[in-house]
């Protein structure tokens, strides 16, 4: 069975920043950085290459709103998008997933001061993580409007 599957099927734990009928966005178990998301179609894709056109499609718009939920959430000066395609290219998990790093060009906010990279957090870390970006994402929702995300 897919991890990610099992998770967007609340089988296994996930701590969800977004959802909605086709896509979720959960927070990295062993984050790369602080905020460190990933945003996976619910519908089961081996990879980017497997996915339909429309899924791609709709999955870029995901993206874009989670990535300026998480930015302004965390305060990054910038972002890395990617995603693995194959074992040889760091592929762990065989289901679509969008990485979204944050970065920053000095430290994390001093809140976060205990993060460890590549490391499983403490439940606190992704529960305030959860919180936070799940409101900041809700926010640009109503800034935006009506423009249909997902």
């Amino acid at each position: 069975m897919c991890t990610f599957c099992s998770i967007i099927n609340r089988e296994l734990e996930g701590y969800f920043v977004y959802e909605d009928d086709k896509f979720a966005a959960i927070l990295d178990k062993y984050p790369v950085s602080l905020g460190h998301t990933l945003v996976i179609p619910k519908k089961h894709f081996e990879n980017y290459l497997e996915a339909d056109e429309d899924t791609l499609a709709e999955l870029a718009k995901v993206v874009k709103l989670v990535s300026l939920g998480i930015k302004d959430a965390v305060k990054a000066d910038g972002l890395r998008l990617l995603t693995n395609i194959g074992r040889s290219a760091g592929q762990v998990i065989f289901h679509l997933h969008v990485h979204i790093i944050p970065t920053w060009e000095g430290d994390y906010p001093d809140i976060f001061k205990s993060f460890k990279p590549r490391k499983e957090q403490e439940k606190e870390y992704y529960e305030l993580l959860q919180k936070i970006i799940r409101e900041s994402i809700e926010n640009l929702k109503r800034k935006i409007g009506d423009y249909k995300w997902g």
